[in-house]
């Protein structure tokens, strides 16, 4: 199983900031990046583009999110939009942006 999650580093360990699906004990094999103000900008611009392109956000005097709910096409289709131009699942940019990575 992989998985990809936010940690904080601090006083010498490392600190998850979301709770890891892991039994207890488990060995890990851990890559470190660490995440810079960069690439955390590149990471909203990349998932406002794609927001754009995909009709959901429009810019201007009117700028903001269109209101009134996707259907499952239309999810799936921003889904894989968002993929195309290598940006993760919308809820790990939400999430990340809420974290302020």
């Amino acid at each position: 199983m992989t998985q990809t999650i936010t940690a904080v580093y601090e006083n010498g360990m490392l600190r998850p900031l979301t709770p890891l699906a892991l039994p207890e004990h488990s060995q890990v094999e851990i890559e470190v990046r660490m995440i810079t103000e960069d690439s955390a900008q590149a990471r909203r611009e990349r998932v406002r583009l794609a927001l754009e392109f995909a009709g959901l956000l429009v810019l201007g005097e009117a700028s903001g999110p269109l209101h009134g709910m996707l259907t499952s096409d239309q999810r799936m289709s921003l889904a894989q939009r968002l993929a195309a131009v290598g940006v993760p699942p919308l809820s790990a940019a939400i999430d990340a942006d809420r974290d302020g990575r």
